[in-house]
C-alpha cells in the first residue's frame, strides 16, 4: 500500500454549461452551483462562499476575457461590437465526489498569467479607491484551492475546489 496521498476520485457526473459573456447568464451559473453544493452536503455558509466564488469568476469573464474585442458590458454603448458576442463565450464544468467540488471556468479570451492581479485583502482593495482586484480575493479566500491557467491556445482556466469537511470541522 503506498503512503502517497491520493485525490478524491471524482464521480463519472461532470457537467459543463457553455453559455455567452452576458450578464443575464450570472444567475443561472450561480444558482447551479449552489444547487450541486447543496446535493452534496455543504452548509449554508460554504454554499454562499461557493455561489459567490462562481459569481466573481464568470463576472470576470463576462466583464475582461473579450473585452480587447468589444465585447463587455462595462463599454460605453457606442464601443461595444454586440455582433461579436455569438462568437464570445465561456464554459463553466462541475465535477464532484463525496469529498470535492471541482468547478472549472474556461474561456478563449485574451489570457491572465498564473496568477492575476488582484488584491491580497479588503484593505488593500480599498486603499486602491476600491477598484479592481476584489473578485480575485473573494475567489481565493472562498475557495480551498484556486488555481489560473493561460492556455496556449489562448485564454483562461480556472480551476476551484471546496472540499466537504464534517459539521463543526474547520479548515486547516
Amino acid at each position: 500500500m503506498s503512503a502517497e496521498k491520493q485525490e478524491p476520485r471524482l464521480d463519472t457526473l461532470d457537467v459543463e454549461i457553455q453559455c455567452p459573456v452576458k450578464t443575464r447568464v450570472l444567475g443561472v451559473m450561480r444558482a447551479f452551483a449552489s444547487s450541486v453544493a447543496e446535493q452534496m452536503g455543504f452548509d449554508d455558509e460554504a454554499r454562499d462562499q461557493i455561489e459567490m466564488a462562481v459569481d466573481e469568476a464568470c463576472a470576470n469573464v463576462v466583464r475582461h476575457a473579450y473585452k480587447h474585442l468589444g465585447v463587455s458590458p462595462d463599454l460605453p454603448a457606442d464601443e461595444r461590437r454586440n455582433e461579436l458576442l455569438a462568437d464570445c463565450n465561456f464554459k463553466m464544468r462541475v465535477a464532484f465526489s463525496n469529498e470535492l467540488l471541482e468547478i472549472t471556468i474556461t474561456d478563449h479570451g485574451i489570457g491572465v498569467d498564473n496568477k492575476p492581479p488582484g488584491a491580497n485583502s479588503v484593505e488593500e482593495f480599498e486603499s486602491r479607491g476600491g477598484h479592481g482586484g476584489l473578485g480575485v480575493f473573494i475567489i481565493r479566500n472562498f475557495m480551498d484551492e484556486a488555481e489560473y491557467e493561460t492556455m496556449a491556445e489562448g485564454g483562461t482556466k480556472l480551476v476551484m475546489r471546496k472540499y466537504l469537511r464534517p459539521a463543526g470541522a474547520s479548515a486547516e
